[in-house]
C-alpha cells in the first residue's frame, strides 16, 4: 500500500483494527533502491531466484532491518 506521507501511513494505521509492525513502512526512495537488485537479471536465460541470505543482505543493505524484514 503506498501513502503520500509518513502522516498518511500513521493516520491510516491509527484506523486499523490490528496494528501494522512499525518496521513495515517503506519510504518509496528505498523501494526504488532495493528494486534493482532484488530484480537484477530476472529475465535473463537461466536465472534463477536468489537464496534467502542473498536476500537477506539486499534488504539489510537498503536499511531495512528489523524482526519483520528477518527472512530466516
Amino acid at each position: 500500500m503506498a501513502f503520500r506521507s509518513g502522516g498518511a501511513a500513521a493516520a491510516w494505521e491509527r484506523r486499523q483494527p490490528r496494528a501494522a509492525e512499525p518496521d513495515a513502512f517503506v519510504p518509496v526512495e528505498v523501494l526504488g533502491r532495493l528494486s534493482a537488485p532484488w530484480y537484477a537479471g530476472r529475465f535473463d536465460d537461466g536465472w534463477r531466484p536468489a537464496s534467502v541470505a542473498a536476500k537477506q543482505i539486499l534488504l539489510d543493505e537498503a536499511g531495512l532491518r528489523g524482526p519483520f524484514w528477518r527472512l530466516a
